[in-house]
């Protein structure tokens, strides 16, 4: 294994930036706030590895799978063959473990789909429930066409996936970057309004729709390609560029994230970038080891490297903070303290000019006609935020039922029959879990109160929903109640009588 390190008489005079992470809400991101500076000293903070996994796919671009990596292969390369028997295989999706990164230590990523699509172009949410990925798709009039795809991820098995419909027109959609709260998808397309080339745009989630994508601008997009962003956990943007000013070929870029939008983009300096092609970089979630692949020559596959900490450069663990410990922060305080010629320079106390507002950004309907009126805030500024505030902003994203009131049973109209439920009434219900067979679920404990289930069948799976409320106020109420009971992916679903609502339109109610 290559190994390179930054030269061990290197002094970071660091500003070991502390910051605050704070807990990852839907309609919230996350801001990172520096701590008052502490100057320990370390030699070689950060370490370059390539990695030793030989990769006989259509590409060498690998994304972080949980403990591992996904990769693609021919699977004539991963079973036993009978002498003399010839196999062509097919290409597919593998997965392997950090700890045993090689081909025998792999295994296919989904038992039941091949799922044979670029790694680089794929994003997991953060509880791995959900896949963001590129596929082409035929058109009548061009071929190969990229697109964006959803797909649930039940019990390790792949489900049905969908297309987003915000990448239905005939522009090119890929490399989705989804945010660790789920919220916001960062992606490349060539759609219009355009600075040339592939632009980065981005896309909020209201509801399960997507907003119509608006681009980064001319702070942050070229007359070049931009393409492979990647969101951290502190919502740091990290992307591949050709047009900005860099070492040549494709360079990777950091904007980091200041609470209400990202700043312009800084290169990841010599340590990672090289004449030759940088792509794909992206952060594994325990924010240890970061992986990218560099290319010296276009068209070649190139080589696959990681980036990690050096445990030997840090203090005993009882005289620093563990957060410091973290390459999402210490990535970017090498950027900001200018790394040239193997030596850290200390770090301008001068905040970077701000390329993309998230606060400006519009709030449009899927149609990208109308505005709402009171827009949400991507923002981390939450402190002083009520409780009734946040369900007030999550009212547009779900809904929850809750069991109607005793009162309203207990009124006797002793010579009427019972009407029967509305078949057009809209109600809203907390989905929280999703199965792949029925009945698995018909009653659940949310703090300490036990309530019977409503499942229904989407997508190819199971879901099972806890209440019925007839307003979306009263639905996101009790979906925090539900995740305080450990249901960390309830949300909010429409109904009409028992059939699910798919209009967006009915959370702005």
């Amino acid at each position: 294994m290559i190994r390179k390190e930054i030269p061990s008489k290197v002094v970071y005079s660091l500003a070991i930036t502390l910051y605050l992470i704070f807990q990852v809400t839907q309609h919230s991101t996350l801001q990172c706030a520096p701590l008052p500076d502490d100057s320990t000293r370390v030699q070689n903070l950060l370490v370059m590895d390539t990695v030793e996994l030989h990769i006989s796919g259509p590409s060498s671009d690998v994304t972080f799978y949980m403990n591992g990596l996904v990769f693609l292969s021919n699977t004539k390369f991963h079973q036993k063959m009978i002498p003399d028997h010839i196999s062509f295989g097919v290409v597919k999706a593998y997965f392997v473990p950090l700890d045993y990164l090689s081909l025998e230590s792999s295994r296919p990523l989904f038992p039941n789909d091949d799922f044979p699509y670029a790694p680089a172009g794929m994003s997991f949410t953060r509880d791995y429930g959900t896949v963001y990925f590129t596929k082409k798709v035929e058109l009548a009039d061009r071929t190969g066409v990229e697109k964006i795809f959803e797909m649930e991820i039940i019990e390790g098995k792949a489900s049905q996936h969908q297309q987003l419909t915000f990448s239905s027109e005939p522009s090119r959609y890929l490399h989705p970057a989804i945010s660790q709260n789920d919220s916001i998808m960062v992606f490349a397309s060539d759609r219009t309004p355009s600075s040339g080339g592939l632009d980065l745009f981005i896309a909020r989630r209201t509801g399960s729709e997507w907003t119509a994508p608006v681009n980064l601008g001319r702070g942050i997009n070229t007359s070049g390609h931009e393409w492979f962003p990647f969101l951290d956990h502190c919502n740091n943007l990290y992307f591949a560029s050709s047009g900005h000013r860099g070492y040549g070929g494709y360079d990777i870029y950091v904007c980091l994230w200041d609470g209400t939008g990202w700043g312009n983009p800084q290169n990841l300096t010599s340590f990672v970038n090289t004449p030759g092609d940088e792509l794909a970089f992206s952060i594994h979630p325990n924010n240890k080891i970061a992986v990218f692949n560099r290319a010296m020559h276009a068209g070649t596959p190139g080589e696959l490297l990681t980036i990690h900490l050096n445990s030997n450069a840090f203090p005993p663990s009882d005289t620093i903070d563990p957060r410091s410990r973290d390459i999402c922060l210490l990535i970017p305080d090498m950027v900001g303290s200018g790394y040239t010629s193997g030596q850290f320079q200390a770090a301008a106390n001068k905040p970077a000019e701000q390329a993309f507002n998230l606060e400006a950004m519009p709030l449009l309907s899927q149609a990208g006609s109308e505005e709402q009126d009171e827009p949400d805030q991507i923002t981390l500024n939450t402190e002083d935020r009520t409780a009734s505030d946040e369900i007030t902003q999550e009212a547009e994203q779900h809904t929850v039922p809750v069991v109607e009131s005793e009162e309203a049973d207990v009124e006797e109209v002793p010579d009427e029959p019972i009407d029967e439920p509305d078949p057009d009434r809209l109600n809203f219900r907390v989905q929280i879990l999703s199965s792949t067979r029925p009945n698995t679920r018909p009653e659940v404990t949310v703090e300490g109160e036990k309530y019977a289930t409503f499942e229904y069948y989407y997508k190819g799976a199971y879901r099972i929903t806890v209440g019925e409320f007839p307003t979306v106020g009263e639905a996101n109420a009790f979906r925090l109640k539900c995740k305080n009971s450990g249901f960390n992916q309830s949300f909010v679903a429409a109904f009409r009588g028992e059939v699910r609502e798919t209009d967006p339109s009915v959370f702005r109610q």
